[in-house]
């Protein structure tokens, strides 16, 4: 399997990319005119379904690379415990960044701007859900941790390149 991967997993994966982008724009594009005039930003817009095949591909997806590196994390881990640490170290870090973006966001609803209420608003109504504050929490501190972990890279990236340049 780890040949085959090596040898073939870069062009199975755009592969399986392009043909869903391909099926994924062949169904919105070939929409009835009546789909698009919904799009047009009046609260409508909220009701469309014409994204729900992109939305549940990019889920699959999702969950089969999560899967897959689950899978292939606990293999490695296997075989070579001792390599394996700076992984779980890697793990650990960006564990505590994930804890320290949920720690420090704010679930206050109330405390948000009005443009972030609004849109709240428009989702519990097209969606006929319930936004609680620790919804608000969660999607704050992941958005922070993001935050956190695209400063971090390129911190990285600005000090190995001035190392870079002095070795």
């Amino acid at each position: 399997m780890y040949a085959f991967l090596n040898k073939y997993g870069q062009a199975l994966a755009f592969g399986i990319g392009l043909l869903i982008t391909v099926i994924f724009l062949g169904s919105i594009f070939s929409a009835d005119e009546a789909v698009f005039d919904t799009l047009q930003g009046d609260d409508r817009s909220y009701e469309t379904d014409i994204f729900n095949f992109g939305m549940m591909a990019s889920i699959v997806l999702i969950v089969i690379a999560f899967l897959a590196a689950i899978v292939f994390g606990v293999a490695q881990f296997a075989s070579d415990p001792k390599g394996s640490l700076k992984g779980i170290i890697g793990l650990v870090v960006l564990a505590a960044i994930v804890f320290i973006g949920y720690s420090s966001a704010n679930g206050d609803i109330a405390a948000e701007s009005p443009e972030i209420q609004n849109a709240i608003n428009k989702f519990t109504t097209s969606q006929e859900a319930t936004f609680t504050s620790g919804n608000l929490k969660f999607i704050s501190g992941a958005i922070l941790a993001a935050l956190i972990m695209i400063a971090l890279s390129v911190l990285s990236l600005v000090v190995f390149g001035i190392r870079g340049i002095f070795k």
